[in-house]
């Protein structure tokens, strides 16, 4: 019951990100190289270890040395795979925004291509009507310039010629 208010708690406060993060910050990094290397002159350098008022420390500080290195070892490790974590999730990110803008880059080039096939489809449309108006205007200029208005048409007026079916 009360592990399961703290995790309440931390997903309600987001805490463990904040601790994580201060943990795992520059100023925390270079505080515990510095306690290393103060504990690495008080414990491991036998001038400094023997004066009288760091000699009851200098057994500790050795041992403390190597707490504080670990220590700032894992934090640093710790910050370098959140570092690897967040960049994968940026480059995954990417990729996405990527995929999305080639298949909107795919569909407007096909938008393109559609509309040049319906403009060059439209030119060839206008281009059969205009031959087909210059035929029946020539048509109509034939027929206007025939002496005999009975007889409008004659059997050269159509292409195949006049059909016979003996049906007269």
């Amino acid at each position: 019951m009360i592990r399961q208010f703290f995790v309440s708690l931390n997903d309600k406060l987001g805490l463990g990100d904040l601790l994580w993060q201060i943990a795992a910050s520059d100023v925390v990094i270079i505080t515990l190289a510095a306690l290393v290397f103060v504990c690495m002159i008080v414990g491991h350098f036998p001038i400094i270890s023997k004066l009288s008022f760091i000699a009851p420390y200098a057994s500790v500080a050795a041992a403390l040395v190597y707490v504080f290195l670990s220590a700032q070892a894992f934090l640093v490790g710790y910050r370098f795979a959140d570092g690897r974590v967040e960049a994968k999730v940026l480059r995954e990110a990417i990729s996405v925004r990527d995929g999305v803008i080639t298949g909107q880059r795919e569909s407007l080039d096909m938008v393109f291509d559609a509309a040049e096939t319906a403009v060059k489809q439209r030119d060839e449309a206008a281009q059969r009507a205009q031959e087909a108006q210059d035929q029946i205007d020539e048509y109509e200029k034939r027929l206007k310039g025939r002496p005999n208005a009975a007889c409008l048409l004659t059997p050269d007026d159509f292409a195949d010629g006049v059909q016979d079916h003996r049906k007269r």
